[in-house]
């Protein structure tokens, strides 16, 4: 180990302390035995006493008594959603007439369009079955979520007709396998179709034996594309049809293998090459791989393709569990939706939005295919939203809100591939950007590292746009920050993640301009806000302040000595990256006073508190800064109808411990946002983004676990709600899974697995006072940090189990805190509301910007307090804060907090 154990001084002892903790790990590979480790905790979970009993046998799945319509509201309101990362499929399970919809996330026409609907990706395929079953009885679709797996059953004419549907990643294709109770009882007519053919697309559709294939070729980037569709039947026989279809006749049972794909490949010329036309020169045509994975999943029978997939999916999709102990309800979905909230469905379809928000990245996100863009791995449109783009100013991010807290690491590695080959583009325009806005930072010899795109898609990255500043690079690093401190691969951080944060900080340190003693972004946009091209906005300086810190802290672990390492430890304290305005907040714009001063206050972005989440700036140790960022939070309100917002603000409220108000956000999206079949409503048109799914999911776990400072803090933010429940496989930074069983609101059980050994931290009331032991039942040595915090030397491998926890009761907080300037004598008088639990009270101030607060004065008996300084008259702006102190000693969870003006 290199390094390890170095504190992170850099220069700045007082911020950089309060802020982050130097972690103390040792490597271990990605994935490892979670799967393992989940299946333990459910045992050990069995076998703890708690006082109420968690629901012991539940599906998680939607379901219908109907197909979904077929048109495009049916598509997006009702289709089942499927995918392997290799194509898209949305089922309407019909039975007159089957209809399978295909995406193929490389099959753009063109990126060149403005507007809401433009030209973009393009929809591969529309697939027909033909039953002609029109008197079907006793109907019902199902996703499966647990398996992975969804089917179409009903009667017709006293025959049982089931379809059942897979997405297979590791044989990339989909199978359908259909059924009939009696022989002979099986026909159709498979009908595979090209939508949107035109000027911009053209292709045919031919069969021949048992085999359909579609090609055809998108001419503006001269993608070549190609579709093949097998059919194996049981019995009966089968025609090819010169119209491209396959009819089967009088059959016993079906199989029905589908496999795409496009001559587009992950390469850095596609983003380098100006000509459209020409970017896909020289890459091989899809008909060859196509041909093979048709011909190497035919060769394997349904049921070992059922469990190729089953055993890829569950080993991601088990990692992690979520029970509230909600009883699964009879009726379907759509009608559990509409119900929403009733006390008979909410538990349950808030454990099932949490689990549909990872199945959908696990359908959507895998290596070696593209990522998941605005609508996932789904469109059905010629002119799809927004293009179905790369939007990085918070969409694509939002995207990977869940991969690393939800214990699905390794499906980042389909963005860090497509990363990797944008990046050459993105490092010319970073030369560009310098020579033109702090030319005299320029290296003559291109080393000028790379900066954040505005949007991409699978050919092009455009040049900045004024609608978010630079910190879309430092924001994107953020993520493969996270890729290394969630997994702690130091192979992974020297060979990927290292590369990315210094070479993005040597663009943001030639970037910055000395301003008024602080080294901040012009030009700088605060993402989608009215004022645009300003200077130093909080989203540019507080990711660029990550960046810097994240960077030195890879290279300290990896024992790194990069020419440009000393110039980052110099700016770091310079990059000013929160400044608090007269209402208490955290600003968004420099030149900003009060909240509402500039923009809109209900803006759907909060980008301004990007430090607070997902960033790691503001946590327990800012405590100052945390409680700006909830005034913040509190003024812009509920006023936003916008999927993603709603699911950011789950995040941002459980990050300041408010549970409360993170389920109220939760509960809006379910009850406003989610459509039958759970994607989300953009906004009410309906209009279906992926995002908001995504980062409903990481959303609620931030409720159920914590550990942006490196101290794990279950339950931090748990509603009264979700009063019993338990949770298995949680990801903690530092590669540590967390679970919990609680009941009443109080943890009955804590565990942590460590997969990479180091120090655990954690964080729970009275936790230092439980009974602590490994998974074996031995007792473990540990550190106190006071009753709530405890500090263990962990091995790799070994399980920490945490019991008898003695409860705390939540001791009220005082309000209504008000100041008195009329004294004179550089005092000033602050009042309050007391607390009838309270036995005294303590004081705090926050000067300034300060990240933390200085305590005043304890034991202050009554409900008002004198304070004297002074350099009263020399300071523009303070922070107090008054904690009621209970007999126990142990204060008030929150306080009141005012903000002192200089008058």
């Amino acid at each position: 180990m290199k390094n390890r154990n170095k504190s992170n001084h850099w220069g700045r002892k007082l911020i950089m302390t309060m802020i982050f903790n130097t972690a103390i790990f040792v490597s271990a590979q990605v994935g490892g035995d979670a799967v393992a480790s989940v299946k333990d905790y459910s045992e050990k979970l069995n076998n703890v006493g708690a006082t109420k009993s968690i629901s012991a046998k539940k599906t998680l799945r939607l379901w219908y008594n109907a197909p979904a319509p077929d048109t495009d509201k049916g598509w997006i309101n009702s289709s089942i959603p499927m995918g392997n990362g290799y194509m898209g499929i949305n089922v309407f399970g019909g039975t007159e007439t089957e209809r399978i919809q295909i995406t193929e996330n490389s099959l753009y026409e063109r990126d060149d369009d403005r507007g809401l609907r433009r030209r973009g990706l393009n929809n591969f395929a529309e697939v027909y079955m033909d039953f002609g079953h029109n008197n079907a009885k006793n109907y019902k679709r199902e996703l499966n979520l647990d398996e992975g797996t969804s089917f179409v059953e009903y009667e017709q004419d006293g025959v049982t007709y089931k379809r059942e549907y897979i997405t297979s990643y590791p044989d990339k294709v989909m199978a359908i396998r259909l059924t009939a109770s009696k022989k002979e009882k099986l026909s159709f007519t498979l009908r595979p179709t090209i939508p949107f053919i035109g000027e911009g697309k053209t292709g045919t559709v031919t069969a021949k034996d048992d085999l359909v294939t579609l090609s055809g070729v998108m001419h503006h980037f001269n993608i070549k594309f190609e579709g093949q569709f097998k059919v194996i039947p049981e019995g009966g026989t089968w025609k090819a049809n010169t119209d491209g279809t396959i009819k089967v006749s009088n059959a016993n049972q079906a199989v029905i293998l589908i496999a795409v794909g496009t001559n587009y490949q992950l390469d850095s010329k596609v983003f380098l090459t100006e000509d459209p036309a020409k970017k896909l020169d020289g890459f091989y045509g899809p008909h060859k791989k196509v041909t093979n994975y048709i011909k190497e999943a035919s060769a394997k029978s349904f049921e070992t393709l059922l469990a190729n997939h089953q055993a890829d999916y569950k080993a991601l999709y088990n990692r992690v569990n979520f029970d509230l102990g909600a009883i699964e309800p009879s009726m379907p979905t759509n009608k559990i939706i509409d119900a929403y909230p009733s006390k008979e469905t909410s538990l349950y379809l808030e454990e099932l939005a949490f689990q549909y928000g990872r199945y959908m990245l696990i359908c959507s996100s895998r290596k070696g295919t593209l990522p998941p863009h605005l609508q996932g791995i789904w469109n059905l449109y010629e002119r799809p939203p927004w293009s179905s783009q790369y939007l990085h100013d918070t969409n694509l991010q939002m995207a990977y809100a869940p991969v690393f807290s939800t214990n699905l690491s390794e499906l980042f590695a389909c963005y860090a591939d497509y990363f990797k080959v944008f990046e050459a583009r993105q490092r010319v325009y970073a030369s560009q950007y310098i020579k033109e806005f702090n030319p005299s930072e320029l290296d003559s010899n291109g080393d000028n590292g790379w900066s954040g795109p505005f949007w991409s898609n699978p050919y092009n990255v455009p040049g900045k746009s004024p609608v978010a500043g630079f910190g879309t690079g430092s924001w994107i690093s953020l993520l493969f920050w996270d890729y290394y401190d969630f997994t702690q691969d130091e192979n992974l951080l020297e060979k990927t993640v290292y590369p990315v944060l210094y070479d993005q900080a040597n663009f943001v340190s030639r970037f910055v301009q000395e301003i008024d003693g602080a080294l901040l972004a012009k030009p700088s946009s605060s993402p989608e806000q009215k004022l645009r091209n300003t200077i130093g906005t909080t989203f540019d300086q507080q990711m660029f302040y990550e960046n810097h810190h994240n960077t030195m802290k890879s290279a300290e672990i990896l024992g790194q000595s990069g020419k440009r390492l000393p110039i980052f430890e110099k700016q770091l304290p310079l990059l000013d990256p929160i400044q608090i305005g007269k209402s208490g907040q955290i600003q968004e714009f420099r030149q900003e006073e009060y909240f509402d001063d500039i923009g809109d206050p209900n803006h759907r972005h909060t980008s301004m508190l990007l430090g607070l989440y997902p960033g790691q700036l503001i946590n327990d140790k800012t405590p100052a800064w945390l409680d700006a960022a909830k005034v913040s939070l509190q003024k812009r309100d509920h006023k936003t109808n916008i999927g993603w917002a709603r699911a950011e603000r789950i995040a941002m409220w459980a990050r300041v411990h408010d549970g409360e108000e993170a389920y109220s956000y939760y509960k809006e999206l379910l009850s406003e946002n989610y459509l039958h079949n759970l994607f989300n409503d953009h906004r009410g048109d309906p209009l279906f983004q992926a995002d908001a799914n995504y980062g409903a999911t990481a959303g609620v776990a931030e409720m159920l676990m914590q550990s942006q400072d490196y101290v794990i803090a279950p339950l931090t933010a748990l509603p009264k709600s979700w009063s019993s429940g338990s949770y298995t496989g949680l990801l903690a930074r530092g590669n540590f899974e967390v679970s919990a069983q609680w009941s009443q609101g109080h943890a009955d059980k804590l565990e942590v697995f460590s997969k990479s050994g180091g120090m655990l931290e954690l964080r729970y009331p009275n936790v230092a006072v439980a009974r602590i032991k490994t998974s074996e039942g031995e007792k473990v040595k540990f550190q106190k940090n006071g009753t709530d915090q405890i500090s263990i030397q962990s091995k790799a491998g070994e399980t920490y189990i945490m019991t008898h926890i003695p409860k705390v009761v939540a001791l009220a907080a005082p309000s209504n805190l008000k100041f008195d300037n009329n004294l004179g004598n550089n005092t000033i008088k602050l009042s309050w509301n007391g607390s009838n639990d309270a036995k005294s009270y303590k004081v705090y101030r926050a000067v300034g910007n300060a990240p933390d607060y200085e305590l005043l004065a304890s034991d202050v008996k009554e409900a008002h307090f004198m304070h004297t300084a002074s350099d009263l008259k020399q300071i523009d702006q303070m922070t107090f804060k008054i904690t009621a102190v209970g007999k126990d000693g142990r204060e008030s969870a929150t306080g009141a907090t005012g903000i002192w003006l200089q008058p």
